[in-house]
């Protein structure tokens, strides 16, 4: 008798397999993945499911501009539920050819970036919108070499809602979290927990529903429409809105699979991934949508513990020295991180205050240049 989970498995091992013969060439005849004349067929790939977010009011919406603006030349295929591969395999899918266009998260590969991390350096940025938009006026000079270094390009960067914490027991002071195991994604975010003597647990935010139940994990880090999208106010029961820090989320592009487009389908494409950060602040990360899974989380339970000024800054004087200690460690290895530093601040500043109708705006009208060499 064939479970359904052990089905599932063989169907995943069965597709893979059969894409490994083909994953060198597969991507990029366009003959067998495009339709009638010069339209491309690509593929997208996700592990999370379709009813997430990023996948219903984030993909989608973005795959029917391009639909739009390339006049249906660019169709997708949609793999999502982690079928073709995991949260933490982005980048070698592409490498493999198993994948055109997925997410490929610094985060989760901590020891094959540098400077790329300082992104998540706390209270940077004032928003999601924000935050998409200057990581991408940040990346041509700072970001894109060590980026590249993976075998991919950078389709675009999103970024998450600024994380929270979802508790077990009430925290509202740095103190208060000394010692809990605390889900987390690798790099900064991973030293803020420690800097307060959490314990920081690298997991997918997939997984951390399960690590929650089991008693793995004491608490989570994570963004509050994930939250919310992943049901974790069903174990946590305290929500505290501290904002500490948004984490960038980038999605990376097979090389070969964007050279083989027309030229001026590689024109378009490349500035209607400028929108995608936009298109997730607006319909996901931030605006009616954030406070629409806050509500989601207190509807489920969850109490949410106000902060006193006093409180908010004691977190901001307990993770501030990380700012110091990241300028330094880069700068020992020779990389600018000071002046990142700097510029990031400064960008931010610019944009703090715009609407989310100006930094589309912006965006459309400014499309960042330097991303990927067109």
């Amino acid at each position: 008798m064939v479970t359904q989970n052990s089905a599932t498995t063989w169907s995943r091992r069965r597709v893979l397999a059969s894409l490994a013969g083909v994953a060198i060439v597969a991507p990029f005849m366009r003959g067998e993945r495009g339709g009638a004349g010069d339209s491309v067929l690509l593929r997208y790939t996700s592990h999370v499911p379709n009813s997430h977010g990023l996948y219903a009011k984030v993909f989608r919406p973005w795959e029917e501009i391009v639909s739009e603006k390339t006049n249906g030349r660019i169709r997708w295929e949609h793999f999502v539920d982690g079928l073709l591969h995991g949260s933490l395999d982005g980048f070698k899918a592409v490498a493999a050819g198993v994948t055109d266009y997925t997410h490929g998260y610094a985060t989760y590969q901590p020891g094959s970036f540098h400077l790329t991390h300082g992104l998540q350096l706390p209270f940077l940025f004032p928003n999601s919108g924000v935050a998409s938009l200057v990581s991408e006026e940040l990346y041509p000079e700072y970001l894109k070499g060590e980026y590249e270094r993976m075998g991919v390009y950078l389709a675009h960067c999103n970024s998450t809602t600024a994380y929270d914490i979802l508790s077990r027991t009430p925290v509202r002071t740095p103190a208060d979290m000394r010692g809990l195991k605390v889900r987390s994604t690798g790099g900064l975010m991973a030293e803020m927990l420690r800097q307060v003597d959490a314990i920081p647990v690298v997991l997918a935010a997939a997984e951390a529903y399960t690590a929650f139940q089991r008693g793995i994990i004491d608490a989570v880090a994570l963004a509050a429409p994930d939250m919310a999208a992943y049901r974790l106010y069903e174990i946590g029961s305290y929500y505290l809105p501290i904002r500490l820090t948004h984490t960038v989320i980038q999605y990376c592009l097979n090389p070969r699979t964007f050279a083989s487009l027309p030229a001026d389908l590689r024109g378009l494409l490349y500035d209607l991934f400028r929108l995608v950060g936009q298109v997730a602040n607006r319909n996901f990360y931030g605006g009616e949508a954030l406070d629409t899974a806050v509500q989601t989380i207190t509807a489920g339970g969850a109490e949410i513990l106000e902060l006193s000024p006093e409180e908010r800054q004691a977190w901001m004087d307990a993770v501030f020295p990380l700012e110091q200690r990241f300028i330094e460690e880069n700068e020992r290895l020779g990389l600018p991180a000071a002046a990142f530093v700097r510029e990031a601040k400064e960008r931010s500043a610019r944009y703090t205050g715009w609407s989310d109708q100006e930094l589309w705006d912006q965006v459309s009208a400014h499309p960042v240049q330097g991303v990927i060499d067109v």
